[in-house]
């Protein structure tokens, strides 16, 4: 997907590709915003990791004055993505996932069965099969420097109607902010269940596409903010969403 700028308010503010060498900016940015993220806890290695092998996935990064303040990554098929980042970096997710159980004992069940998942060679795909991990993030730098208050979704807006020109035909996912689940209903997301999880609730949700709210928020091919709803008491990093399925072939990115 080509880069391009928000004119008129903000000129430096950019949304393009997200590299490998944007990779040590997203794994600190994701530390501040998901400070209690299974992958946080494994340690910055295991981020700088995770965000080089989604660079070859389906990715945008928002920039402003050239600084990463926001972005949104995933692929189209998660069990192969996990799997090949376990197979190459297997000494690095093997002491982040210790490391993430000194730190959570109490999580260790879950954390072990998440990476002999990981490894476990998955059924054939389905079309119900989730297959998009994305994870959002808007950093305070943004919100000093005045971005618009719900740029977020248009972040996420852009990075669905990326996934949709590569094939995907539903997006699945979770959230636990109520606020959340109100403001991705403008995109076009519709609960599906909500479940109880430590400390509060997780909402499942997922969106069809194509979705008329999607291209409503979008940021156009020729840089300028498609105007959206007025702002609402929503907050500024979205949370994480494991998301996704390809129904039909499309192109993909390049695997290294």
């Amino acid at each position: 997907m080509t880069g391009h700028q928000s004119a008129g308010t903000l000129p430096s503010l950019t949304i393009g590709v997200l590299t490998r060498d944007d990779a040590p900016a997203a794994a600190r940015l994701h530390t501040r915003s998901f400070p209690d993220d299974l992958f946080t806890l494994a340690g910055e290695r295991v981020l700088i990791r995770l965000f080089e092998e989604f660079a070859d996935e389906v990715t945008l990064a928002a920039k402003l004055e050239g600084r990463l303040v926001g972005y949104s990554v995933g692929t189209l098929d998660k069990s192969r993505f996990m799997r090949r980042m376990v197979r190459r970096h297997m000494p690095t997710v093997a002491a982040g996932v210790a490391l993430a159980i000194l730190r959570r004992p109490y999580e260790t069940p879950g954390y072990v069965r998440g990476l002999v998942r990981w490894m476990v060679r998955p059924r054939a795909p389905s079309r119900s099969a989730l297959a998009v991990s994305m994870y959002e993030a808007i950093s305070k730098d943004a919100r000093t420097h005045r971005v618009p208050p719900l740029f977020f979704l248009q972040l996420h807006a852009a990075w669905i109607v990326h996934a949709e020109r590569l094939g995907a035909q539903e997006i699945e996912g979770q959230v636990t902010d109520e606020r959340m689940l109100a403001a991705l209903s403008r995109l076009g997301y519709r609960l599906d269940r909500t479940v109880g999880v430590r400390g509060g609730s997780k909402h499942y949700i997922r969106c069809q596409l194509p979705a008329e709210g999607v291209h409503r928020w979008a940021l156009d091919t020729h840089g300028d903010t498609v105007s959206g709803p007025a702002a609402a008491d929503v907050p500024a990093s979205m949370g994480q969403m494991p998301s996704s399925s390809p129904a039909v072939p499309g192109p993909r990115p390049q695997r290294r």
